[in-house]
């Protein structure tokens, strides 16, 4: 009998290696940088900056301008998802419908809440499709002011 800590492991191995053979799948070479960001973003649910992927994750095995480039080249294969947050930063995290989600975002501290069950998906989708839209895939971002500023504020 399995026991849930080794099915869950499981499932994390095989996700992993799903997210691997994608990375063939796109003609990408398996580097020891790539292996480690998604290995990290896999672990480790994001967004993050590029400088807080290489300290984070790599600091000791790359230079900053290999994150960039295995960034640019998996975020061009669609294994990662580019987040701007209009603060002039951008990060990053895994991407894929599996792995569809929002962020509330507070103006204040900077702090990413995720937000995992789009309640909207269904409205925004009719909304295109009115429109005559197909294919449709959305990202959105909310702003706002977190509990705890809002808290601080008062």
């Amino acid at each position: 009998m399995m026991t849930k800590k080794k099915a869950s492991k499981d499932k994390t191995a095989k996700s992993l290696d799903a997210l691997f053979q994608e990375l063939k799948k796109k003609h990408l070479r398996m580097t020891g940088p790539r292996k480690m960001i998604i290995e990290g973003l896999f672990e480790n649910h994001g967004p993050f900056t590029v400088e807080e992927i290489h300290k984070k994750f790599i600091r000791a095995t790359c230079d900053l301008a290999t994150v960039y480039r295995c960034l640019t080249s998996l975020e061009q294969a669609n294994l990662l998802r580019k987040c701007e947050f209009g603060d002039g930063f951008t990060r990053y995290e895994l991407g894929g419908e599996e792995r569809h989600h929002h962020h509330l975002i507070c103006m204040e501290c900077k702090k990413v809440e995720i937000v995992e069950k789009c309640e909207i998906e269904d409205q925004l989708d009719q909304f295109a499709k009115k429109r005559g839209f197909t294919k449709v895939h959305h990202m959105l971002e909310f702003f706002g002011v977190c509990p705890d500023c809002k808290d601080s504020a008062a």
